[in-house]
């Protein structure tokens, strides 16, 4: 847990007090910088010691009951009974002290809770079997009974803990990518290598082919082809070049190439990803609140239902012992373990298969909220868009088509602004011409003498300034205006040589997205600041109906508001700053991790690759997840409702009753399992 508190009037000490008051304990969690091994080794560690301690306990209850069934079928001997009460003991408080210590504070405080249960059940059996043995000259005793519910319990428990392991795998997963070392370039160009914890940001790394990234970063010399598989879901390995930036743990292809520290420690993004998947499988849904309250009434019910099946027993036979064994049965069997799990269970693997997908969820509330989303909005550019602008359109009106683009293309590698970039990339030439004195106008365009030759290259007004085009060139570039593109102009002083169309392009996956939503019966929504030409054809492209353009960022949270009052549940879809507000006041924040940090830190929701399918399958997740949570609570609350008269009636055996309930346990986990391989 994360515990915020005043140092100047408490400490870690009283944080560890008032835990292990309430029957837990606790320990600090060390601080990043302070612990000698990997997370990933400590991690693993913790788990698999504490799953060996339940195998240790599981052998030697097991063993004992074996001996016990033996003593109690196969050997005749004298006063065996005491041997039997010796073994039982053992078992008692070797194998059962967890439900005490846990149950019994509880039961004192008046929250009862499953251990209560089980601890007041087989105590019943132990202490009317020692009282038997001790006090009176009967043989008729429960210790066989005590001993292998125990027994039958701790084997369910240790089943349910190995499940739980096998649901919070993505976490192990994630801590398992992480790279141990970098090689850090010192000042005379040699290599030395240092553990990932020892980088420091602005350090140059080499990276090698092949090798996982040690931290986050952009490439500083070099060129890469990068697998990011692992962090954005993205099977296809990506170019980087020269300011790319590049994730921690991700790995290389095979070129090598030095980079600089950006990030480092907790602020990489894996790590990033850990914690918020850590979060997420750690707290609690309105539904798993709902189920802990119904469970503290039921644990109240239970006690009297037990209390009245000895009280009846005793009633219609005379003889309280004749209520003893239903009694135990009962409280064995409405145990409410798989009550408790179903939920957290769900939640754990259905967090942990959206890191998977590279979905992350901030917490637990979310994955039961986003389901019920009636209207999605989604910011244009880098939403929908994929945030930089593109050549879209291309018209020649010169003899030498290759020659022009050559020529556009050797003015733009000179100039610095955002636009240049689309012809380039557009051009893209393997060689470029000379260009002499080059100058940027700005606001305007750049020019530049090629050849004896002076060409421009910018926006309309820059052309109007030194000459008017044809009429028909003029539509054109109209035209295209209207379509919603900036256009280019590549001109001489008195010549039009060709109309660049730029315009800033849908994402591959946003069609498909915005398809699937209105397949679910939600209905997209684009907010934009851009104006109403372009963001009426960007929409148009992307199947949207509804556009709200123009609309300033202090402006966009009002917007949701308005949608809201309306009844409808929203869903912002965001990655810019400006969205910021927007992704805190909607039902469900979503932020794409391809954006700014601040849009990152509003949402509820990451979606890691910035792609937008990823949103519709966040909604199918949470439908799995809610699905899933249902079945195991009416499986839970079935059982318990059929069991428990069952038992009243003297018609289940404690031991069956033990058996069934590590079997409801288990059932409920290997449910919730399924959510691994659920279609997205």
């Amino acid at each position: 847990m994360v515990v915020e508190f005043d140092s100047g009037t408490s400490s870690e000490q009283d944080i560890i007090t008032a835990v292990k008051k309430e029957g837990y304990t606790a320990t600090p969690a060390a601080l990043e910088h302070e612990q000698k091994h990997s997370h990933h080794d400590h991690a693993a560690a913790e788990g698999n010691k504490a799953l060996k301690k339940r195998f240790n306990k599981l052998i030697v209850a097991t063993i004992i009951s074996i001996l016990i069934l033996i003593l109690e079928f196969i050997i005749v001997m004298p006063n065996k009974i005491y041997l039997l009460f010796g073994l039982s003991l053992i078992v008692f408080v070797y194998t059962g002290g967890e439900f005490y210590k846990k149950g019994i504070p509880s039961l004192f405080k008046g929250k009862p809770n499953m251990d209560s249960l089980v601890m007041i059940g087989v105590s019943a059996a132990f202490l009317y079997s020692s009282y038997i043995t001790f006090f009176t000259n009967s043989t008729e005793q429960y210790f066989m009974d005590a001993a292998i519910i125990t027994t039958f319990i701790v084997t369910g428990r240790y089943l349910e803990a190995k499940s739980k392991g096998q649901a919070s795998q993505a976490i192990k997963k994630l801590l398992q990518l992480s790279a141990k070392e970098a090689h850090l370039v010192l000042s005379d160009g040699s290599t030395k290598d240092i553990p990932t914890s020892e980088v420091k940001i602005e350090d140059t790394l080499l990276i090698k082919p092949g090798e996982k990234i040690p931290v986050d970063g952009y490439i500083f010399n070099g060129e890469a082809t990068i697998d990011e598989s692992m962090v954005t879901g993205e099977s296809i390995p990506i170019d980087k070049s020269f300011k790319s930036k590049v994730i921690g743990s991700t790995i290389n292809g095979n070129t090598s190439f030095t980079m600089k520290a950006e990030k480092i420690g907790s602020e990489t993004l894996l790590n990033k990803i850990i914690e918020m998947v850590k979060a997420a499988q750690s707290s609690k849904a309105p539904i798993q609140k709902l189920v802990d309250k119904i469970s503290n009434y039921f644990v109240w019910i239970v006690l009297a239902v037990a209390i009245l099946t000895l009280a009846s027993w005793a009633l219609s036979t005379g003889d309280i012992r004749a209520g003893l064994v239903p009694m135990v049965a009962v409280l064995i069997i409405a145990c409410p373990c798989a009550l408790g799990l179903a939920t957290p269970i769900s939640i754990v693997v259905g967090s942990g298969r959206g890191a998977e997908e590279g979905i992350l969820l901030k917490n637990a509330e979310v994955l039961e909220k986003v389901h019920k989303v009636t209207t999605m909005i989604f910011d244009k550019t880098g939403t929908l868009t994929q945030g930089k602008p593109a050549v879209k359109v291309f018209k020649n009106y010169s003899d030498n088509e290759e020659q022009t683009k050559l020529i556009a293309y050797s003015l733009e590698l000179n100039s610095e602004h955002p636009l240049a970039e689309s012809i380039v990339s557009y051009v893209s030439a393997s060689t470029s011409l000379n260009v002499d004195q080059f100058e940027a106008q700005t606001g305007l365009g750049v020019k530049g003498t090629i050849d004896d030759k002076v060409y421009y290259l910018g926006s309309f007004r820059y052309l109007q300034q030194e000459f008017k085009p044809s009429t028909e060139t003029q539509t054109q570039i109209h035209e295209l205006q209207a379509s919603g593109h900036t256009v280019l102009t590549l001109f001489t002083k008195d010549k039009v040589l060709a109309l660049f169309g730029v315009q800033d392009g849908l994402k591959e996956t946003s069609i498909q997205a915005i398809q699937s939503l209105k397949a679910l019966n939600i209905t997209p929504i684009m907010m934009t600041g851009d104006n109403h030409i372009v963001a009426s054809s960007i929409a148009k492209e992307a199947r949207i109906d509804i556009v709200f353009a123009e609309v300033k960022p202090d402006e966009k949270a009002s917007k949701v508001i308005e949608l809201q009052n309306q009844g409808e549940v929203v869903a912002m879809v965001g990655d810019g700053i400006n969205d910021s507000p927007a992704l805190a006041q909607a039902n469900i924040g979503i932020a794409m991790g391809t954006g700014t940090d601040i849009a990152i830190e509003s949402g509820d929701i990451i979606l890691v690759k910035g792609d937008l399918q990823k949103a519709v399958e966040t909604i199918k997740l949470s439908e799995a997840t809610l699905r899933n949570i249902k079945q195991n609570l009416s499986w839970a609350f079935i059982y318990n409702v059929v069991g428990i008269p069952i038992a009243a009636l003297g018609l289940l055996n404690p031991i069956f009753s033990s058996i069934a309930m590590a079997a409801s346990s288990i059932s409920v986990v290997m449910n919730a399992l399924r959510l691994k391989r659920a279609k997205l």
